[in-house]
């Protein structure tokens, strides 16, 4: 399996600050709003109460104004955070909408991945293929990282599952992190919003490299989903291909009226078609 290193992220707090710089994969902006945005999570700049100004996080990460300026405006725009005037910056509390919004959708995916386990195939930066490049806003010469993975149960594979990601967001999720926790639910925990889910689901046949992998025959029908994730800035996040064996895996969607609160929600359910 080919890999690259990506520059650790470090758990103390900004201080000495060395490890913002170095990279030339990840801007410093970015690595500066991630620490800030694991921060913000975690609790350590609670909510209602006033977080460090721009001058003392600047000499706290040694970073100019402007760097910690950009990183401050994206978490104000993805409402993490409150500037105000006179006063100072404080964090907000995730809005109930966006938190239920969430949980509906990690629910049904957390409860598959505590029932399967995943092997890793390849975590990889490398480049996205040309159809889906306009789309997820990525030059044709430059990498976004790909993980991919079998899951399966104590009976037999069930999927394999290719993701693909901004190459900056292997600071969330690296290698040796990857465990049977769905993608987009690492990404949550790490502070990431996720807003737009676009989904699509075909049937394809099973060439012969899957084909071994899933311990099917050459030739044999499988459901192929490709899912799209946005944050709520518009951006695409994460880009998912999943190719699934039909006689394992039962993908259903339950829909409630316009007049009724919760929306359209879905379940993915491991079935069995000997069962």
């Amino acid at each position: 399996m080919t890999t690259r290193t990506m520059p650790p992220l470090p758990a103390s707090s900004p201080g000495t600050t060395s490890y913002v710089r170095g990279s030339d994969v990840v801007p410093l902006y970015h690595r500066v709003y991630v620490i800030l945005l694991q921060k913000l999570t975690d609790g350590s700049y609670p909510v209602g109460q006033a977080m460090p100004s721009e001058d003392e996080l600047a000499a706290g990460f040694n970073v100019s104004r402007v760097t910690i300026r950009k990183a401050m405006e994206r978490l104000e725009h993805e409402g993490r955070i409150v500037r105000q005037r006179g006063r100072g910056t404080f964090p907000l509390a995730l809005q109930p909408s966006a938190q239920e919004h969430e949980n509906r959708f990690m629910r049904s995916q957390i409860s598959l991945a505590q029932k399967t386990n995943i092997t890793l195939l390849d975590y990889t930066f490398t480049k996205l293929p040309a159809p889906w490049q306009s789309q997820f806003g990525v030059e044709p010469d430059q990498d976004v990282l790909r993980i991919t993975r079998i899951r399966f149960d104590t009976r037999s594979p069930i999927s394999k599952t290719v993701c693909y990601l901004p190459s900056e967001f292997a600071i969330y999720l690296p290698e040796e992190t990857i465990s049977s926790l769905p993608i987009s639910a690492s990404l949550t925990k790490a502070g990431v919003t996720l807003s737009r889910f676009k989904e699509h689901i075909t049937a394809v046949l099973a060439d012969s490299e899957t084909a071994q992998q899933l311990e099917i025959d050459v030739g044999s029908a499988l459901l192929m989903m490709t899912r799209w994730i946005e944050d709520d800035s518009g951006r695409t996040v994460e880009l998912l291909q999943a190719l699934y064996r039909p006689d394992r895996y039962e993908y259903r969607v339950e829909y409630q009226g316009k007049d009724q609160k919760g929306g359209a929600d879905w379940k993915a359910m491991i079935t069995d078609s000997h069962s």
